[in-house]
């Protein structure tokens, strides 16, 4: 029994010993993390009060007294620490942010310099002297505390960094140029930040900036001027600055183009994806063999992208006989090289080597490239080879595609058919949205086959407006109006519209707006009132839209009726 008492004794007993026993700063550390700060910063005060100078103790206090608003109370501790330890930096950092929060600005200024006697060639004194500053909003205070400290440095260059970033927050871009570049002669590695900082320069100042970076002698210069003239849309230009000042060695001028890269690739331009493709070559021409390959696949892609076959089919070329190259680079210049022959228009060649290529690339590549060849088939005007290029592919898509060669060849029961088999969505929105119109222009009309309305479509798909316009006009008269005519005539009137044709289009669409035909006669009527707000006639829109909303109130174009409406009364602004 004695025993028992003993043990369920040093049961209770052990625990707060072994918390006293637990080490001051793991104690004060614990306690801050379960947000107890007013028992943290007693913790803190203890070790302090042992040890004045331990930093640990000192930045623990400073954390845990900022969210209890006693920051006061750290003037005292770090009297203390100072005293104690009178050269030790990390204890002036803590004192510098001390008396800023205490809003005593002399007293900052007495530290830093008391610091910066301590270490006459350091520039942290200054640089934490106007951190405090700035800390404070006081970025004239912080903009003396750099100045100074370049002055008694000594040092053209000291400090540019910090200036730079005071300047932009002051709006003088031209003077956090300056800078930037004393501090990327410094340390290159700064080049990033001042790339994303002027970048954001307003497009009115960029030709002087460019001007004034153009004018510094230097390769840093010139990256830099290379990747702001990228940033800002000109990535030909940018590429003609940097190619002339690339360093021999490999290694750096690696680390050049690659920077410039960066801001090259996000850019969708034919400029843009043409100054990658140039990029990425040299790129190959500098790395080994199996990179090599990889950068010249991305380049024939880049330059396939950009319009320039003649680049594509070289990279491709260096491919082909590159014995190096994995054999799904290989097969990725194969691919590749038929979407070249593809948008180039060789479709024969495309075909065959699209079946070379059969055995070595996935099924959905396969695919894709084969659909591709059907598009082009159909955009040059030769159905038959279109439809039996796709015959075999049961996909959304391939049924999609499917039914827009019906459809051109006037088979106007099986197009639809095909469309409503592939449904409304194929994962691509603008395939989705134009099949989607064609079957609202298709279901009214009553007829099974149209070879000439399938031919006026196919003008429209070949990019042949003007011809596919009065192609169209001309057979909408051929229908009832219920049964096509005045689908036909809104989209004769949206082809005029898109044309810079407003009288034409007023024709055509007011043609469409008859209660014959109530499916049409609301996207006619919006079509209108747009059109007749675009010309300047918003009194007569008011009308037209007012008609809209109260026949037809059932219609999805309500909403958009409604909001063009309170546009033409000038409630809210166009769009």
């Amino acid at each position: 029994m004695l025993k028992l008492r003993v043990l369920l004794l040093f049961g209770l007993i052990a625990p707060a010993v072994l918390h006293a026993q637990q080490p001051a700063m793991t104690r004060a550390l614990d306690l801050e993390r379960r947000g107890d700060y007013a028992a943290a910063a007693e913790a803190y005060r203890a070790v302090l009060s042992r040890k004045p100078a331990d930093v640990s103790a000192l930045l623990g206090l400073e954390r845990t007294l900022l969210p209890l608003n006693r920051s006061s109370e750290m003037l005292r501790f770090i009297q203390a620490a100072l005293s104690s330890a009178p050269t030790s930096s990390a204890v002036y950092g803590v004192a510098l942010r001390a008396w800023a929060a205490a809003g005593q600005p002399d007293s900052v200024r007495r530290i830093a310099e008391r610091w910066a006697r301590v270490a006459p060639k350091d520039e942290t004194p200054y640089r934490e002297w106007g951190a405090a500053e700035l800390g404070r909003q006081d970025r004239v205070g912080a903009r003396t505390a750099y100045l100074q400290g370049r002055a008694r440095l000594k040092r053209p260059d000291a400090l540019a960094a910090e200036l730079a970033q005071l300047a932009l927050a002051d709006g003088d871009y031209a003077g956090a140029l300056r800078e930037w570049l004393i501090a990327i002669n410094q340390l290159p590695g700064y080049r990033a930040a001042a790339v994303s900082t002027l970048g954001q320069a307003p497009e009115s100042i960029r030709p002087e900036l460019l001007e004034q970076v153009a004018d510094q002698p230097g390769i840093s210069a010139r990256r830099l001027e290379a990747e702001l003239r990228a940033r800002w849309g000109d990535p030909l230009g940018a590429l003609r600055v940097l190619t002339p000042v690339l360093p021999a060695d490999r290694v750096q001028a690696i680390s050049a183009l690659r920077a410039l890269l960066e801001q090259v690739r996000p850019l969708p331009t034919p400029e843009g994806k043409l100054a990658l493709g140039r990029i990425l070559e040299a790129l190959a021409e500098r790395y080994p063999n199996a990179q090599a390959s990889r950068l010249r696949l991305e380049a024939a892609q880049a330059y396939s992208d950009a319009g320039d076959k003649a680049a594509a089919r070289r990279m491709l070329g260096q491919l082909t006989t590159d014995r190096t190259a994995p054999s799904s680079v290989s097969s990725g210049a194969a691919a590749t090289l038929v979407g070249v022959l593809i948008n180039e228009g060789n479709l024969e060649d495309a075909d065959k080597s699209l079946s070379q290529l059969r055995p070595t690339i996935s099924s959905d590549e396969y695919e894709d490239l084969r659909r591709r060849l059907a598009a082009a088939w159909v955009k040059a005007g030769n159905l038959a080879r279109a439809e039996s290029t796709i015959a075999a592919d049961s996909s959304v898509e391939g049924l999609a595609l499917s039914g827009r060669i019906r459809l051109y060849r006037g088979d106007i029961r099986g197009s639809v058919e095909r469309f409503k088999a592939a449904g409304p969505y194929t994962g691509d929105r603008q395939e989705d949205t134009h099949r989607t119109a064609l079957l609202a222009l298709l279901q009214p009309i009553e007829v099974d086959s149209s070879p000439a309305l399938g031919h006026a479509l196919l003008l429209l798909e070949q990019g042949d407006t003007a011809a596919a316009a009065v192609a169209l006009e001309q057979l909408a008269q051929e229908f009832p109006v219920q049964r096509g005519r005045a689908e036909l005539s809104l989209l004769v009137g949206q082809l005029y519209a898109a044309t810079e044709k407003p009288g034409e289009a007023e024709r055509l669409f007011r043609a469409a707006t008859v209660g014959a035909a109530p499916a049409t006669a609301p996207a006619a009527e919006l079509a209108l009132a747009e059109l007749l707000v675009s010309t300047g006639r918003p009194g007569e829109a008011i009308t037209v839209l007012e008609h809209l909303i109260l026949t037809y109130p059932q219609s999805a174009l309500v909403p958009q009726a409604r909001r063009k409406l309170d546009e033409a009364r000038g409630a809210i602004p166009k769009t």
